[in-house]
């Protein structure tokens, strides 16, 4: 087994530095990926993951190999263009099946069949052309965001702002739609530019949905009065960059840009607008990660966002390449725009509790 996780890692009165099993280098952009139900590094054979990539079939990796185990291609019926994407999830009922979150569907892979396309397409709404959305319209938009409750519900999430829910373990029919934007006219602070998680609670009853651009989580009571219960505020990750939240129990934890880490409890037991019951100051940068064990005793956090330098004074123009009069310099250093890298903190952090 390779090496790089300490043997005192969790009990060390100091920190440990940590080195990766392996590192996949991808030729495109990575949209989404999944973990195994069953991932286990004690156990190679369940230590598998997924993930999507842009013009690419969906690839299946371990961390104890540098290549690609499987791919499963997706590809458009009408251009004939892989389809990347954008949310995946691994069955907790059946860990063979795969679902894969796009425009207007999503597709269930079986990964035993290395190579082979998806045995199921469920489009989320009757036709591309339909323009009626929400109950029997379905929800149209990328499935940005899937998530599965311990009753075998399939909560699947968009960037146009709608949940869809299907029952049987995600293989059945749609048993309902509902837009997150609802009360965005009446309350300032909830705002948003699309659905990037939805969490479901131990019990099935409470869904939690989070946005990219959104200040606040919401929480949605869908076994009892399938109506929203209340706004998790002060998250503070009003960015483009995906911020995933977590939840554990009754507590829900998510990430700032800010570098804090926030802890929202008593999940349920609440309505209205809530602010965070404690934080903490976890990186020097926007915390893009919070993500818990299964034991409930170890976070782990990550951090990291894009940094560009300040644009040029409005009587300041950038100096122009003499042979291309039309084109800025080439030349870095002779170029108004060019500025210190800012500072930053991409790291990733075990905390123990």
């Amino acid at each position: 087994m390779p090496s790089g996780r300490p043997q005192d890692l969790l009990s060390s009165p100091t920190p440990q530095h940590l080195t990766p099993y392996t590192t996949h280098r991808n030729p495109e952009s990575v949209y989404a990926t999944a973990f195994h139900p069953s991932f286990s590094l004690e156990n190679p054979a369940s230590a598998l993951y997924a993930a999507s990539l842009r013009a690419l079939p969906i690839r299946l990796l371990s961390p104890f190999s540098a290549s690609i185990i499987a791919s499963y291609p997706l590809v458009s019926i009408t251009t004939e263009e892989y389809i990347a994407p954008h949310s995946l999830l691994f069955s907790p009922y059946e860990p063979n099946t795969l679902f894969a979150g796009s425009l207007n569907l999503i597709a269930t892979f079986d990964i035993n069949r290395n190579g082979d396309g998806p045995v199921v397409r469920m489009p989320t709404v009757p036709s591309k052309r339909s323009k009626v959305v929400g109950g029997a319209g379905g929800i149209k938009g990328i499935a940005s965001a899937l998530g599965m409750s311990s009753e075998g519900m399939l909560a699947a999430g968009t960037f146009s702002r709608w949940i869809g829910l299907y029952d049987g373990q995600g293989r059945g029919g749609s048993v309902g739609a509902f837009e997150v934007r609802e009360d965005a006219v009446t309350v300032k602070e909830v705002h948003g530019n699309g659905v990037t998680h939805v969490l479901w609670s131990n019990d099935a009853r409470y869904l939690c949905v989070a946005e990219r651009c959104s200040d606040q989580v919401g929480v949605w009571d869908i076994r009892g009065t399938g109506k929203k219960l209340a706004t998790l505020r002060g998250r503070n990750a009003v960015t483009n960059q995906r911020m995933s939240v977590d939840l554990v129990g009754k507590e829900v934890w998510a990430g700032g840009v800010d570098g804090m880490v926030r802890v929202w409890g008593n999940l349920g037991m609440k309505e209205g607008t809530l602010d965070p019951n404690w934080q903490f100051k976890a990186h020097n940068d926007a915390v893009s990660s919070t993500t818990w064990h299964y034991s409930g005793s170890v976070l782990a956090t990550c951090s990291g966002q894009r940094h560009f330098g300040p644009l040029p004074n409005d009587d300041q123009e950038a100096p122009r390449n003499e042979d291309h009069p039309y084109s800025p310099s080439s030349h870095p250093k002779d170029s108004a725009l060019d500025t210190e890298t800012q500072a930053s903190d991409n790291s990733l952090k075990v905390w123990a509790f």
